[in-house]
């Protein structure tokens, strides 16, 4: 298939968690497309402090969507090669995506819906037709703490068992929120979080103290995590709400949503 006549809705990526560069990043995207926002996802191993992925979001939909609320079939989500990628590195992953379609095609085997690269990280695009966004940018440093788990969810997993990936940033500007773009890009960050073993997903909301946002969080499936506010650089609710979340795909999702790797 060739590519979409499409600007991307959001977009995501990062280095391995040991070398992440929390700069903004310099990667253009493609020609005729706006880079809208980047997240990055990975599994950590253990419930032991870490440095996590950083997500951004940014939608900003045009006069032909603005009174539809968007659908996974309107949406197409590719993974490609996380940021700082060489060129040959690329193309030896594009070469194995093929091969691995081709022996799949050969043997009457049905692809896997997403294949993550080894070491757990990517970058996550969305693609929406005829769009234009915007970007902002914030990050911060995450962690996780397994008491948090034990005791908000009534479970006490063996030590060092529980993986977690994070959100740090995501946005929808305010005209265009109640297009369904948020929630969506949950449940897709929900199902990679999924495929890659990860057990929990968590954040900070940042909404100013208005509570709008963690409510928002809260109908999607988030609850409030006060022990981690320290630990994931907000003590004191300073720089908004930690939250929690456990990872869950449902039934039948990859017959509606399309995620196109490599």
């Amino acid at each position: 298939m060739g590519p979409l006549p499409h600007s991307p809705l959001a977009k995501a990526g990062g280095p391995n968690l040991s070398q992440i560069d929390m700069s903004p990043s310099a990667e253009r995207a493609e020609p005729n497309d706006t880079l809208a926002g980047r997240l990055v996802i990975a599994p950590t191993h253990s419930t032991r402090s870490k440095r996590l992925p950083s997500f951004r979001f940014a939608s900003k939909i045009n006069d032909e969507h603005e009174h539809a609320r968007l659908k996974h079939s309107d949406v197409e989500w590719r993974l490609r090669p996380p940021e700082g990628t060489s060129r040959l590195e690329r193309m030896k992953l594009k070469l194995g995506a093929n091969i691995l379609r081709l022996d799949s095609r050969l043997k009457g085997q049905t692809l896997p819906h997403v294949l993550c690269p080894r070491g757990g990280q990517a970058m996550l695009e969305g693609y929406l037709k005829a769009g234009q966004e915007e970007e902002e940018d914030r990050k911060v440093w995450l962690h996780d703490d397994q008491r948090t788990i034990s005791e908000t969810y009534n479970i006490d997993p063996p030590p060092m068992s529980a993986t977690v990936g994070a959100i740090i940033y995501m946005y929808v500007e305010p005209e265009y929120r109640g297009k369904n773009a948020g929630m969506l890009a949950l449940e897709v960050i929900s199902a990679i979080h999924s495929i890659q073993a990860i057990d929990f997903t968590i954040l900070v909301a940042d909404d100013n103290g208005s509570g709008g946002l963690v409510r928002w969080y809260e109908d999607n499936g988030f609850v409030r995590a006060p022990l981690l506010q320290e630990m994931m650089g907000s003590p004191d609710e300073k720089f908004g709400v930690s939250m929690i979340t456990p990872v869950s795909i449902k039934e039948g999702f990859f017959d509606t949503c399309t995620i196109k790797w490599w």
